[in-house]
């Protein structure tokens, strides 16, 4: 079979690689695509537990590197989070390559990078910048507001924790934290599935993304607090439910953005554009 990430993009007008349409989605969507998630899960287990393990080790690298530096330690995570979009691109393409009845293998999935490199790069740096802007935001926070003694990270997050002369800190750390990642999940829930599964610029991905989070506010904050759950059920087992979550979360979320996003063909009538993968 031809591998599709060889064949030439047909272009379509401006219109529609810019504002493909978004679908409304039901209040249960969310559970529905923990479902689909759980199923493309197994269909190949070694080659999604190998994403889930190489996320635990990434993960767990960057806690060992600053499991001595209060200012980075908890920003560390919250930055991991950040990027993990980026981290499940195999993932995607594993999901795109089921519904498309196409060879499935690690080394397959790997090749989602050639659909679109530039795109896929922007990306990238985005979510490094997103990361790096949250360690310097976290440790200008913990400057200013820390007025205890220096302690080790787990230490010094506890006492914030437990410490009402902490409280001020925080609340602001809790604020600046979740507007950040409110950002980036409106930015990244549909655009990095979208740029593997069809090609397009980034600024068409991030802007459908933000139009499918503004059309299912709440559908997709759900979702959000889904993600944030699983991910922090990870965490509490020591990384190690990392590598079971976080390749059930990828499969959900590509079949998220298959539900949220219109396929090519609906968003140009009449004009001869591909049809999404597996539609």
């Amino acid at each position: 079979m031809t591998d599709p990430v060889a064949v030439k993009p047909v272009h379509c007008t401006d219109s529609c690689r810019i504002n493909p349409g978004v679908r409304r989605i039901g209040f249960g969507a969310p559970l529905d695509w923990l479902r689909r998630g759980w199923k493309d899960l197994w269909r190949q287990p070694g080659a999604s537990l190998f994403y889930g393990i190489a996320v635990a080790v990434t993960g767990a690298v960057i806690l060992g590197v600053t499991a001595r530096l209060p200012y980075l330690f908890a920003a560390a995570i919250t930055g991991f989070l950040l990027v993990s979009p980026m981290l499940a691109a195999g993932l995607y393409e594993l999901s795109r390559r089921y519904l498309a009845g196409e060879p499935v293998t690690v080394y397959d999935s790997m090749k989602a990078w050639q659909r679109n490199p530039s795109c896929m790069i922007g990306f990238g740096l985005l979510s490094i910048l997103a990361g790096t802007l949250w360690q310097v935001i976290s440790a200008v926070i913990v400057a200013v507001f820390y007025k205890g003694p220096p302690l080790a990270p787990l230490d010094m997050i506890i006492q914030v924790l437990i410490n009402p002369q902490h409280y001020l800190m925080f609340f602001v750390y809790m604020c600046a934290g979740g507007f950040l990642a409110a950002a980036v999940f409106a930015l990244s829930v549909v655009s990095m599935p979208m740029l593997i599964d069809r090609r397009c610029d980034l600024v068409s991905a991030l802007t459908t993304s933000v139009n499918a989070v503004a059309e299912n506010p709440l559908p997709l904050a759900v979702w959000a607090v889904v993600i944030m759950l699983l991910t922090g059920l990870g965490f509490a087992t020591a990384l190690v439910g990392l590598v079971l979550v976080m390749p059930w979360l990828g499969h959900a979320s590509f079949h998220a953005y298959r539900d949220l996003v219109e396929p090519v063909a609906s968003s140009c009538p009449g004009m001869p554009c591909p049809p999404a993968a597996g539609t």
